[in-house]
């Protein structure tokens, strides 16, 4: 099964890099400067994949770096129904910003209403230091990501390891070095630091059915959560049945933990922890090769 993940991944790389976000932020701002929400108009009838999950209001400004589907999927979800879509979060510029729907600039599109729910603003000037984990898009290539810095010499443009792409993906960079493990500057404004669990782009182990999922946080909203999970699939879960997991694991080697194999919870065993690159090494219970599991993702406690 371990050949199964790796698979998968040189599988999806494929897509990531079709769709990437290569362009700059001034190829992808519209010209509106305006984030008076008059201006703006509520959408009824349009792009609406979850139209039960609230639209709360969101704070950005008009010029900033956004995640959000691409918006032939959200049009496709919205028609078929979202378990019919796969999704991937990626880097778009918000137009304006509307009280249930903001405008957004896509690379192919501009100005399309898109309900705030599925919209992560990013937000600009921050700063960092080593150690930090930031949530951000693979700016080599594409997707939402969270990173680590590894370097804050530059603390607005730091260098950082994506630790959502896999420790082990058999794909290389330019330099012969496998993407889930090479560093890369990031520019400034288009990051912001995770300080906290219930955050969008962290993890929750979500309780479906018998089993607890390894979803991440797009939007929370009173006692729902909208996530997306293994395969690109978003679902809204109540809170109650969902449990954030810590940004940085307190586990050393020999501790008991959970930790997600294909999108499930499992039991396992820390073999080490990599401060540096924000990794766990734990044992697979299916093969003789370790996980590598991004801190965010390694739990104690859930009833498995």
């Amino acid at each position: 099964m371990r050949k199964l993940k790796l698979l998968l991944g040189a599988a999806l790389l494929p897509v990531f890099l079709a769709c990437g976000g290569g362009s700059d932020k001034s190829d992808n701002t519209g010209d509106s400067d305006s984030t008076n929400t008059e201006d703006v108009s509520e959408n009824d009838g349009g792009i609406d994949p979850f139209k039960d999950f609230p639209k709360d209001k969101i704070t950005a400004n008009a010029g900033d770096y956004i995640l959000t589907p691409s918006v032939n999927w959200q049009r496709d979800a919205t028609e078929k129904g979202p378990d019919e879509v796969n999704f991937i979060f990626y880097k778009a510029t918000l137009a304006d910003v509307g009280d249930t729907y903001s405008k957004v600039d896509f690379i192919s599109e501009k100005s399309v209403d898109i309900p705030n729910y599925m919209i992560i603003p990013i937000k600009s000037e921050q700063t960092v230091k080593v150690g930090d984990i930031v949530l951000t898009w693979w700016q080599s290539g594409s997707g939402m990501q969270r990173a680590i810095v590894t370097d804050a010499s530059d603390p607005n443009a730091p260098i950082v390891n994506y630790i959502d792409i896999d420790w082990d993906n058999p794909a290389k960079n330019k330099e012969g070095i496998g993407i889930g493990q090479q560093t890369e500057q990031i520019d400034a404004s288009t990051f912001h630091v995770i300080t906290g669990k219930w955050q969008s782009g962290t993890t929750v182990a979500a309780k479906d059915g018998s089993d607890y999922k390894a979803v991440t946080i797009i939007k929370v909203s009173g006692e729902k959560v909208l996530t997306i999970g293994f395969g690109g699939a978003m679902k809204v879960y109540n809170k109650s049945d969902c449990t954030a997991i810590e940004i940085r694991p307190n586990v050393k080697a020999g501790d008991e933990v959970q930790a997600p194999w294909v999108g499930k919870f499992v039991n396992t065993t820390v073999i080490k922890v990599d401060q540096k690159f924000g990794r766990v090494w734990c044992e697979d219970p299916y093969s003789d090769d370790p996980m590598v599991i991004p801190f965010g993702d390694v739990t104690t406690g859930l009833d498995i």
